[in-house]
């Protein structure tokens, strides 16, 4: 069993696409309804607003692979590709989204050990991320790599307004 982590293209596109749709509508799928669903992963996950993010210079996408095959995926950004103004000295994991078959067998957690060793090569004073404030699972992942809540902000899916809890971890040098 291998595991590497690749960074994406927009060659990629039509994989990234599938495993966002994928994803996001395994984690969120049952708490909205099927027609806000369906408006935010056509939007959030079209090939133009998919193209845009490829292409932004301060947005990065990493693609882990398990035996060949792809099992989740991280989105980084800095600077003004931070979906909420943090500052230069951030780096935002955007995304951390791994397919339901292949959670809880650690492969998010080696996400976030790439997200946060980024940040300290990309010499940033903190890593910071959004969670819904109902995924309490994944509030008590990012807890566990010492992320602390230290905002929050309101995240507009469809018709539903919901609060996200902004976390954010220090790096120390």
């Amino acid at each position: 069993m291998t595991d590497k982590l690749v960074q994406l293209s927009i060659a990629d596109l039509t994989a990234l696409q599938a495993i966002s749709r994928e994803t996001f509508a395994d984690t969120f799928g049952k708490y909205n309804t099927p027609e806000d669903l369906q408006r935010y992963l056509d939007s959030a996950y079209s090939d133009s607003q998919l193209t845009s993010e490829l292409n932004n210079e301060n947005s990065s996408f990493y693609a882990l692979y398990h035996d060949n095959q792809i099992v989740g995926y991280t989105k980084l950004n800095i600077d003004d590709a931070q979906s909420e103004v943090q500052g230069p000295d951030a780096l935002e994991v955007e995304r951390i989204y791994i397919r339901p078959a292949f959670k809880r067998m650690g492969f998010g957690r080696q996400l976030m050990d790439y997200a946060i060793k980024s940040g300290f090569q990309l010499n940033k004073k903190r890593v910071w991320l959004g969670v819904w404030e109902r995924n309490h699972a994944a509030q008590k992942f990012y807890e566990s790599f010492g992320f602390v809540p230290f905002d929050d902000h309101v995240f507009t899916l469809g018709q539903s307004r919901q609060r996200d809890i902004l976390m954010n971890k220090i790096l120390k040098k």
